[in-house]
């Protein structure tokens, strides 16, 4: 058996780490799931789909809606000159624990919700090589290019441009991070190459805007961008900062996500469904979704300098202090777990400072969930290990249902690659 794992582990590594610089380990131990939990993850992707397209359409003229979310200035400032259209959402990802207490979603990913090109990968590999029976495989990639399809024909009838047979797709990226995950990238890439469509990855300080047609440098017409960076990237490197993507926006190009998903990333989105002095907000034919998606999120609430709780106002940063672990403060839009803080991680030093600085604005306060362990597999240095890691299960959206799921885990409590001893991406596949 030791032959097979050898045997997986070089082939994964060929593709997802031929620079040698991946952090995240070979899992050998898949996450099987039934149709009943298929079912119970697609009911709250469309019930949290629905909510989202909601919020879109409404905040424009909602000021309560605008009061919750409440963008910093430049950020609304650009929110504000984008496209919103009949449906926004293509791809999303909600980050959930299976809890002793039930599912508890702790953030969405709204703009780039990668790891879907890795899993395919993995469980493909996988399947090819321990040839295991009775597991059915997600149709990852076709998903995704379906959804891609229907992205663009919602967008060419907003902006009135042909619908095609044939198209030229290129992910959107900047070329740092295209050069560290291009294996991750090349897996999507040759399989819309096989559909007979032309696809590859650009950087976008390199394209080229005349007569409002997105061209590359030497001149090829763009149809299609599928996008895999964040707003927040824009002032870092983008040339033009705000202005490259209103200018892309603008153009007569499909563009997934639309740079307006942005709107509903903000963990701030999770005050507006769990507070019920929000309930008014949303229409009766929404109710019934927004009791799914309430039950799954913790108490969540945004932090100010007087909130209210358990119906008595407090002073915010005594409530903070003193309950410190019992709490988890999250800066409403950072994103990949960065400014996410653990109160019974931090000593009453570091909780202080950072107490302190969300005082300031744009944080929210989560109770602390009971995060679920479980021993899993790995290789690495020529041989097994094991390891008790945290895990969540994290379906993906696309467009609007439950497109297969994205499995962490980690010896760290945010799941996260960029700290902890031990992360990995689970393979996952439905087991009869």
């Amino acid at each position: 058996m030791d032959k097979l794992f050898k045997q997986y582990y070089e082939t994964c590594s060929k593709v997802l780490n031929p620079h040698g610089g991946r952090s995240a380990k070979l899992c050998l131990s898949p996450f099987y799931y039934d149709q009943e939990f298929w079912d119970k993850m697609d009911k709250i992707t469309r019930a949290y789909s629905n909510l989202l397209e909601f919020v879109f359409q409404q905040f424009p003229v909602n000021k309560r809606i605008q009061e919750v979310l409440d963008y910093p200035d430049d950020l609304e400032k650009y929110l504000r000159s984008l496209n919103i259209y009949s449906f926004n959402m293509a791809a999303a990802r909600i980050d959930i624990f299976l809890t002793k207490d039930g599912y508890k979603m702790v953030e969405s990913n709204c703009e780039i919700p990668g790891g879907s090109e890795e899993s395919f990968f993995l469980e493909t590999e996988y399947l090819k090589t321990f040839k295991p029976q009775n597991l059915e495989q997600i149709p990852r990639l076709e998903i995704v290019f379906d959804t891609l399809m229907h992205s663009y024909q919602i967008q060419a009838k907003a902006k009135g441009f042909p619908v095609k047979e044939k198209f030229n797709i290129y992910l959107l990226q900047w070329q740092h991070e295209t050069d560290r995950i291009q294996g991750e990238y090349a897996i999507l890439i040759d399989f819309i190459k096989a559909k007979g469509h032309h696809c590859d990855v650009i950087d976008p300080n390199t394209l080229v805007i005349e007569d409002n047609k997105v061209k590359t440098p030497d001149g090829e017409v763009i149809d299609i961008l599928y996008r895999r960076f964040t707003a927040d990237e824009l002032p870092k490197y983008a040339k033009n900062s705000w202005q490259t993507a209103i200018d892309l926006n603008n153009a007569d190009v499909a563009i997934v996500n639309p740079f307006c998903t942005k709107r509903v990333d903000s963990k701030n989105i999770m005050v507006l469904f769990k507070d019920k002095q929000y309930d008014d907000i949303f229409p009766e034919d929404l109710k019934e979704d927004l009791e799914i998606v309430r039950e799954i999120i913790p108490w969540t609430r945004k932090i100010q300098k007087q909130m209210t709780i358990d119906g008595k106002e407090v002073d915010a940063k005594d409530y903070l202090i003193a309950n410190r672990e019992k709490l988890v403060i999250k800066h409403a839009n950072a994103y990949s777990s960065m400014a996410v803080f653990i109160g019974d991680d931090c000593d009453m030093e570091k909780w202080d400072g950072i107490v302190e600085e969300s005082l300031k604005g744009d944080w929210i306060v989560q109770e602390i969930v009971d995060l679920p362990e479980r021993e899993i597999e790995y290789w690495e240095d020529d041989q097994v290990k094991k390891k008790k890691c945290i895990f969540n299960v994290n379906p993906y959206m696309y467009d609007g249902k439950l497109g297969g799921f994205y499995v962490r885990a980690s010896t760290d409590r945010l799941t996260s690659f960029k700290v902890g001893e031990i992360a990995t991406v689970m393979p996952c596949f439905k087991k009869e």
